[in-house]
């Protein structure tokens, strides 16, 4: 399977996941309404509902509520993702010297070898592990971050590598589509929640009755569910972030040996308390967990780059 072929099938992938996830949360929406409106069958509820010939309040307050969170998490993107370690944003308007001077020169190459029309903000941020993380997806807030001990101990093509992938998690949208898909699942737990609870007592009908005993499962059955979507999904976008790195470069062996050691590397210490920002495990590009990581194993990202299963 080619880098191309890769990339259109895990973008199918990811088209399925969020249309499941928007119809959950619009169905959820509904249920709630059912119960607030005290229907007395729930098929034709969600048919007045859905036709606006009953308005659905809690479902277009849920959608609200979705898109303000939202722009506040993009007006405060970069201080999130930045935020308790000590960072060095590479200028490149500055005299810069040595590995910064280097690092500079190798984004200006991926830019221009992938065509991509905007300049990331690069940073370096002080920390003793391995990894690299994008935030953004446009010229108002993109970033590519890179770990201090990354940048000392993998060789030029290697940091190429993992910065070509970093550009290529922005350039497909997934630091959008993963903050997207965390406030869903948030704003649908809560929903159903209130949902269940908030109209308890005088509530007999047959249709608010089923909507809420509904509502009362998802309680259950939401939480892994959304689990397994985002594991599917981050999952996903990682293989599809490797391939891109490999295409922009027109060699996957840079980014297998910059895996190998950045994975040897988590291997020989115990970083699982070194990072005081968790907002940031889903974003690098190596997840130390096993069971339930966002990302693949490194054996099952090697395989992909080399065009082979595990």
């Amino acid at each position: 399977m080619t880098f191309q072929q890769v990339i259109r099938e895990n973008q199918n992938k990811t088209t399925l996941v969020l249309v499941t996830y928007m119809a959950i949360f619009v169905l959820i929406g509904l249920l709630v309404d059912v119960v607030r409106i005290n229907a007395p069958h729930l098929g034709s509820a969600l048919v007045q509902l859905l036709t606006f010939q009953i308005f659905p309040t809690i479902t277009l307050l849920m959608l609200l509520a979705a898109v303000l969170i939202m722009a506040i998490c993009i007006s405060n993107s970069q201080a999130i993702m930045l935020s308790g370690s000590e960072y060095k944003l590479i200028d490149p308007s500055l005299v810069l010297r040595g590995k910064e001077r280097m690092l500079a020169q190798i984004l200006e190459e991926l830019l221009r070898a992938s065509n991509t029309p905007f300049r990331p903000q690069l940073y370096i941020l002080d920390a003793p592990y391995m990894n690299a993380f994008a935030s953004g997806w446009d010229s108002h807030n993109a970033l590519i971050a890179l770990t201090t001990t990354l940048v000392d101990n993998l060789e030029r093509d290697e940091i190429k590598a993992v910065m070509a992938h970093e550009l290529s998690h922005i350039r497909h949208g997934d630091v959008r589509l993963t903050m997207y898909v965390g406030i869903l699942s948030n704003i649908m737990l809560l929903v159903a929640n209130y949902g269940v609870w908030v109209f308890l007592g005088g509530r007999n009908n047959r249709g608010a009755s089923l909507a809420r005993t509904l509502l009362l499962v998802l309680q259950f059955v939401l939480p892994i569910f959304s689990l397994f979507l985002q594991m599917y999904l981050s999952r996903s976008r990682e293989f599809m972030a490797d391939s891109g790195a490999a295409y922009i470069m027109q060699d996957s062996q840079p980014m297998i040996r910059a895996l190998q050691k950045i994975s040897n590397n988590y291997n020989t210490h115990d970083f699982s308390q070194a990072d005081p920002n968790p907002t940031r495990t889903a974003s690098y590009l190596f997840d130390v967990s096993t069971l339930f990581s966002t990302h693949p194993s490194i054996e099952k990202r090697i395989a992909a780059l080399m065009g082979r299963h595990v």
